[in-house]
């Protein structure tokens, strides 16, 4: 068991919260991070370059004029 206070000031009251949280069981399956491959680096290579295009659109509209 962990205790968590929380501490909170308005209008120079001040009130203190405190929660007994218990302790987590065990995970029964080992975490496995979700991890992308090429394809996943290749969608966010290009929706950054499509970013970049459209931030830089108004001084490429305004080199041309």
């Amino acid at each position: 068991m962990s205790i968590t206070r929380t501490i909170t000031v308005r209008d120079h009251e001040v009130t203190v919260r405190t929660v007994e949280v218990p302790d987590e069981a065990p995970a029964r399956e080992p975490f496995t991070a979700i991890t992308g491959g090429r394809r996943t680096a290749a969608w966010t290579a290009a929706v950054a370059l499509f970013v970049a295009a459209v931030a830089l659109m108004p001084t490429v509209v305004a080199a041309f004029r």
